[in-house]
């Protein structure tokens, strides 16, 4: 059993061609400006892919943002570096929230911590000035900005709400996912 967690880290960690769960081959094209999938190196464009969940397509971003208050905070990524670009350091790709809900084509965010017994806090000291951390205490705590009504969150699969579950009818609204994509 150990031996298997072991050798389970490793491939994980240092992601060895042999733990691909095939007879360990790699690939052998060595021609130069080449990538497994044969794009040239200097190919920018990227293919959009679909979500798990609700089939929506997911796209970079225009050049811009995707516009409302969304252009940010709730960009859409793949990976934390992306959000880095857009939010600066501490910013993370967030693709779910505690295991309950996804987040269609990711959402830029950052991390933040709530005061004890406290769903969000405007202006705070990690999101920035007109940036709300939100969330539950020791669970899930994340900085979003606020909106008014769904045309401020333009993307698939987003509309303007107060935090499913724990919000409060007089609570703030932000740009959150649709109740369609709780699992």
């Amino acid at each position: 059993m150990r031996k298997n967690i072991v050798a389970g880290l490793a491939c994980m960690l240092l992601a060895l061609p042999a733990c691909n769960g095939g007879s360990g081959d790699t690939d052998t094209d060595n021609t130069p400006g080449t990538t497994d999938n044969n794009t040239t190196a200097n190919d920018t464009t990227t293919a959009p892919t679909t979500t798990d969940t609700g089939g929506i397509v997911c796209e970079p971003p225009p050049a811009g943002g995707v516009g409302g208050v969304m252009s940010e905070f709730g960009a859409p990524c793949t990976a934390d570096d992306e959000c880095v670009a857009i939010l600066g350091e501490g910013g993370v790709c967030l693709t779910d929230i505690l295991e309950l809900y996804d987040l269609p084509c990711g959402y830029c965010s950052k991390l933040c911590e709530l005061p004890p017994n406290t769903a969000y806090v405007p202006d705070d000291a990690i999101c920035g000035q007109g940036v709300t951390c939100i969330g539950a205490d020791m669970y899930f705590e994340g900085c979003v900005v606020e909106c008014t009504d769904n045309a401020d969150c333009p993307r698939e699969g987003y509309e303007c709400r107060i935090m499913p579950t724990i919000g409060q009818p007089n609570d703030p609204k932000f740009c959150l996912m649709k109740d369609e994509f709780m699992r």
